[in-house]
């Protein structure tokens, strides 16, 4: 149990030493990507999807308000823009009936989103995140309190999981190896993947769990070292303060 507590306290996704060239001049409000309009089947409306969350996990980017990246769940070793959605609860679906001790709402979960340009690539990231040592007013969180992935599938969901995914075309390559999925995709020419990078291990399921699109503004394909890039350079803060009762890690 301590070592998964000394895991779970990792505040960020292992950096990669980035050599990239203006990757700090980039302007994140300037994608760089082309506008288009495609037409594919249609997306499930995400209110008629399950979701083990108590409200919808859905990004809305042009929704959420605009955060300092300081304060945010998620940031890049870039400029960035960071934007914050609405908590998330976990109601605590399979957890014991008719148990008086455990209150479903004391369950705390960020879920905030980072747009960047790093070189060549333009990133688009949300996490939704779980501090495990929360400690608010009524006590400890619940065990039903984690970040879920394999809930829905993949598949159905990249394509509308945010900005730059909702204009791809061309789906295709789904890959799955350990903690990584990947999907490939298109906007106008760019080469695009779509990803779900799942953090550690936490109760039923991870500590936080990262959606993000990556693309190339050059038109060459994306290779793993560009995933690599992309993945490293972002920053997970999973210390939640708000109405907690323990002190940030020092």
């Amino acid at each position: 149990m301590r070592a998964a507590l000394a895991l779970a306290r990792c505040l960020v996704v292992t950096a990669i030493p980035l050599l990239v060239p203006g990757a700090f001049a980039a302007d994140p409000s300037n994608l760089g990507l082309p506008d288009v309009t495609v037409t594919a089947p249609p997306i499930t409306p995400s209110w008629k999807k399950w979701s083990p969350y108590s409200s919808n996990p859905r990004v809305e980017k042009d929704k959420w308000p605009e955060i300092p990246c300081g304060a945010a769940k998620i940031s890049s070793v870039t400029a960035s823009t960071c934007k914050t959605g609405p908590l998330l609860g976990h109601e605590g679906m399979g957890l014991p009936a008719g148990n008086l001790s455990i209150d479903a709402s004391n369950c705390r979960m960020g879920h905030d989103l980072v747009i960047t340009n790093l070189g060549n690539l333009v990133i688009e990231a949300d996490v939704i995140v779980v501090d495990p040592n929360y400690v608010s007013a009524i006590g400890s969180q619940h065990k039903g309190c984690y970040a879920q992935a394999h809930y829905s599938d993949l598949r159905e969901d990249f394509p509308d999981m945010n900005q730059i995914t909702r204009k791809g075309s061309g789906w295709r390559d789904y890959l799955e190896s350990g903690d990584l999925t990947t999907m490939a995709f298109s906007v106008g020419s760019a080469d695009c993947r779509a990803v779900e990078k799942r953090g550690p291990t936490w109760l039923g399921g991870h500590v936080y769990v990262i959606h993000a699109s990556v693309c190339r503004k050059d038109g060459r394909s994306i290779e793993a070292a560009d995933l690599n890039v992309a993945l490293g350079s972002l920053r997970v803060q999973q210390y939640e303060s708000r109405g907690n009762l323990r002190a940030p890690p020092q």
